[in-house]
């Protein structure tokens, strides 16, 4: 068995970065620390002769640089390293903290140790690691501050784009819908079956046409939902494979195995509809060799559309946006895709349910 269909989640696990971004804004806090110094300097040698000690200050310089270069790389990519399968509070909230408190300590007690062994303090070595420490302290969250903003301004960024895309799948999704409505040839078959059923079976003809009108009823009430219950869509369904079998007879099977604790789940309207037309469409049907579709809800919260796999030999003309489409607005409306399965025998899709 092959999964074929998989797409990227709606929000990646971590920000793209460009290195250059990393650089100026180390550079930004680098500076903005520096200038306290300079000015106190500048200020305090007025009138005065003061030998600076430009190599102490150039190595704190470098720390700085270097202490906002390691923290905004941590803040800006730690979930890279398999921290999202952690529950969201503790991926996005613990789990940082904790690595930023630890990383802080670290680089803290490292630094003190190297810098006192390099230079001799300027006064109590007690009072030296104090204010040494607060810098640290207070440019590690700047750094974590400006890695925040970064996250928040790329996940806007992300919504925004998924916005776009499920405006754009819906946009598709409703041309297909009226495609489907105003369909020629749908409406062409359905009246000959009309048309043959009258001769022969009257009353097979006044269901077959009272079905008709659910379908379309349900297509035009649906189009502006997001979501319908899947015994709403069921209803639907009823009605659209009575259509199917009145048209095919004996040369198309349905199963369905629905477990009544799922009816109130949700899911995108006419998304079933797609696939048992898909089936359909792809496939010989005949009385020698009749087509199956089974509709199974399944224990972990999905339904699953199987048929057996009888490919024409001349495929039918696609757009390929059916499946597209469906996956883009489950991804979006439920944070799951749907999964293709296919083997030699059997085609099958699995749609997410909502609670």
């Amino acid at each position: 068995m092959k999964r074929l269909f998989t797409m990227n989640t709606v929000f990646p696990d971590s920000i793209p970065f460009r290195s250059w971004l990393i650089l100026l804004s180390a550079l930004a806090v680098t500076i903005l620390f520096a200038l306290p110094r300079l000015a106190l300097v500048y200020f305090s040698s007025r009138g005065t002769r003061i030998d600076f000690p430009w190599l102490e200050f150039s190595v704190r310089s470098l720390y700085s640089f270097l202490i906002a270069i390691l923290f905004l790389l941590v803040n800006l990519s730690y979930q890279r390293f398999g921290l999202s399968r952690f529950p969201g509070v503790i991926s996005n909230y613990l789990i940082p903290l904790l690595l930023n408190v630890v990383l802080l300590i670290g680089i803290d007690f490292i630094l003190i140790r190297i810098h006192l062994n390099l230079f001799a303090p300027p006064f109590n070595e007690r009072v030296f690691r104090f204010f040494f420490r607060i810098s640290v302290v207070l440019e590690v969250l700047l750094v974590v501050l400006i890695a925040c903003i970064f996250r928040l301004i790329f996940r806007n960024q992300q919504v925004r784009i998924a916005n776009e895309r499920l405006l754009k799948a819906n946009a598709e999704t409703q041309y297909e819908l009226l495609k489907n409505q105003v369909n020629p040839h749908f409406l062409f078959n359905s009246l000959n079956t009309v048309n043959a059923l009258i001769l022969h079976d009257p009353v097979a003809a006044s269901q077959f046409v009272s079905h008709l009108s659910d379908v379309f009823r349900y297509s035009l009430t649906s189009r502006t939902a997001d979501l319908v219950t899947l015994a709403e869509e069921l209803r639907f369904m009823e009605s659209y494979m009575a259509m199917l079998a009145g048209r095919y007879g004996e040369k198309i099977r349905f199963q369905l195995a629905i477990n009544p604790v799922y009816t109130n789940s949700r899911l995108p309207p006419m998304a079933l509809q797609v696939l048992v037309e898909n089936a359909v469409k792809h496939n010989v049907a005949s009385y020698r060799q009749p087509l199956w579709v089974e509709l199974v809800t399944n224990a972990n919260h999905t339904i699953t559309v199987s048929n057996g796999l009888q490919a024409k030999k001349e495929p039918e003309l696609s757009t390929g946006l059916g499946l597209a489409n469906l996956n883009q607005r489950c991804l979006y409306l439920s944070g799951r895709e749907i999964t293709i399965q296919k083997t030699t025998r059997t085609f099958s899709v699995t749609i997410p349910l909502l609670l």
